[in-house]
């Protein structure tokens, strides 16, 4: 199918970090079964390196296992107790439960205010190149733009030009996490700890826009730290606005597992949390589709 040309064709925006950006394998399945006719998807977080798989007309699952083995390989060094000296016990569980936690508090920890990254490009370099080779965005059936900071500006923009593997890196550049890339002279970094969902550089020319947003597990505990504060206001600040922009998208679907959010905790689970909001997109779709 010609996405770009079809009656109806929707503008997709991806976001969510860590679990919630892997969820979206489970909502492209859904829109690819129900043969919903996409235009363009703009997408930041995992979601760029699921949504470029997804473009290039393969099925997003066949990066399931590369993720997966990517955080179980490098949990230690993620979560572990030397990148996360000065946060309390407490911030450590939450940090343990929430990549966006980690990444937020990453940045105010004393053991790594020197630090720009934890992780260097070689460790994931020979993966993207072997995923996404020398794919240019004419090799795309559907196009594709990565919602990106651009550090000098300090403003978000949409990179669809170059190499597909360095738009994902681009997108999987978490500020703590992976160091900025360099593209054309300019260093980006990933827009999905700014704002969740990639909707603010969307025109009319984009509608009509399908987004996604995924239910956050509450938390009940209280800061015991200035780092546990900043990062909770940080968090409540990126709430607020991606809530705010969800005005710019035509139809939200806000998938719903369980009541506690128990079904995605983990990576451990995501085999098991990916058909679950298949089916759950799939019933949403049947709905505002009929």
């Amino acid at each position: 199918m010609n996405h770009e040309a079809s009656e109806g064709a929707i503008t997709l925006a991806l976001g969510g970090i860590g679990i919630r950006g892997v969820l979206n394998i489970g909502l492209l399945q859904a829109l690819a079964e129900a043969d919903i006719p996409i235009k363009r998807i703009v997408a930041t977080g995992i979601s760029a390196m699921i949504a470029a798989h997804f473009a290039l007309g393969r099925d997003p699952a066949e990066v399931l296992p590369r993720i997966t083995r990517f955080f179980e390989d490098n949990r230690r060094s993620m979560w572990g107790i030397e990148q996360l000296d000065g946060l309390t016990t407490g911030g450590r569980r939450a940090a343990a439960r929430s990549m966006s936690y980690f990444l937020r508090e990453n940045l105010f920890c004393r053991s790594n205010v020197m630090r720009t990254a934890v992780f260097s490009w070689a460790l994931v370099e020979d993966k993207l190149t072997k995923a996404f080779g020398g794919n240019t965005p004419h090799d795309l059936k559907i196009p594709l733009a990565v919602s990106v900071m651009d550090i000098a500006r300090g403003k978000e923009t949409l990179l669809s030009e170059g190499p597909i593997v360095d738009l994902v890196k681009a997108g999987i550049a978490f500020p703590g996490l992976f160091p900025p890339v360099k593209i054309d002279g300019k260093k980006y970094v990933s827009s999905a700890t700014y704002c969740d969902v990639p909707l603010l550089s969307l025109s009319e020319d984009d509608r009509p826009v399908l987004a996604v947003r995924y239910p956050k597990r509450p938390e009940a505990w209280r800061p015991r730290s200035i780092i546990e504060v900043l990062a909770r206001v940080d968090e409540i600040r990126g709430d607020a606005l991606t809530q705010q922009i969800l005005s710019k998208a035509d139809q939200v679907i806000e998938p719903k597992i369980s009541s506690n959010g128990s079904d995605w905790l983990s990576f451990r689970k995501m085999e098991r949390a990916i058909p679950l909001v298949r089916k759950v997109c799939a019933e949403e779709i049947s709905r505002w589709t009929a």
